[in-house]
């Protein structure tokens, strides 16, 4: 006999609804997460930035201070004169300024006295680095150029004669050396740095001068301001 009792109706969820429910509330814990570790994670990643833009300006730096660093030693050396400023000071075209000394042998050396050659003053010393750098195309230009009439003077500020020929002996230097011991000559061109170099043609005229070393190159560029054409 049939069954007249009405059977209930079961219906259940699809499996595809549970699954969006559940991503659904993967996606709001995770987005609860995030919100929440924000400000934080904000701030480290912001001071990641920060360290790595200070690391990358400090090694650039760094290399720009290496490739750029001198190679050499300075191009000129302060002084300190004991002796006060005297006459006029030195003026390029005007008449350079006349000066008594002595040379290593203790003879009188006037500038005055050398008028009708190209002169060029250096001024330095013997424990100035750039000084001695450039002797030795001090030494090569006097070779090359004497013939021509050129008389190079080295003017030693604030030494005595014989730590001056100790040094001459040392590095077999030849053109003249005058002792400026008590830097009256060095004060009266108002030398402040060395080496010092005036240029001075057969005249008397000071025609050029400069602070600071000089090599081959400017070397051949000043003497050729002085030298008779």
């Amino acid at each position: 006999m049939p069954d007249s009792q009405p059977r209930a109706r079961v219906e259940t969820s699809p499996p595809l609804l549970r699954s969006e429910t559940d991503t659904s509330r993967a996606d709001t814990e995770r987005a609860k997460s995030e919100t929440s570790a924000g400000p934080c994670g904000g701030r480290a990643g912001l001071a990641r930035n920060i360290f790595t833009a200070i690391a990358l300006a400090i090694a650039i730096s760094a290399m720009v201070w290496f490739f750029a660093r001198p190679s050499g030693p300075p191009a000129s050396q302060s002084v300190t004169l004991t002796a006060g400023a005297s006459g006029p000071a030195p003026r390029v075209g005007k008449e350079a300024p006349d000066f008594s000394g002595v040379d290593l042998d203790g003879n009188p050396l006037e500038l005055s006295q050398l008028r009708g050659h190209p002169v060029w003053l250096a001024f330095g010393a013997t424990w100035c680095p750039p000084c001695r750098a450039e002797a030795p195309d001090l030494e090569a230009a006097y070779e090359q150029y004497k013939d021509s009439g050129l008389i190079i003077v080295a003017v030693d500020v604030g030494e005595d004669a014989d730590t001056i020929r100790n040094y001459v002996a040392r590095t077999g230097l030849t053109y003249p050396f005058a002792a400026d011991s008590a830097t009256e000559i060095a004060a009266q061109y108002r030398v402040t740095g060395l080496p010092t170099h005036f240029f001075v043609d057969a005249n008397g005229l000071l025609r050029d001068m400069r602070i600071g070393s000089v090599g081959k190159k400017t070397i051949d560029e000043k003497i050729a301001t002085i030298l008779p054409p």
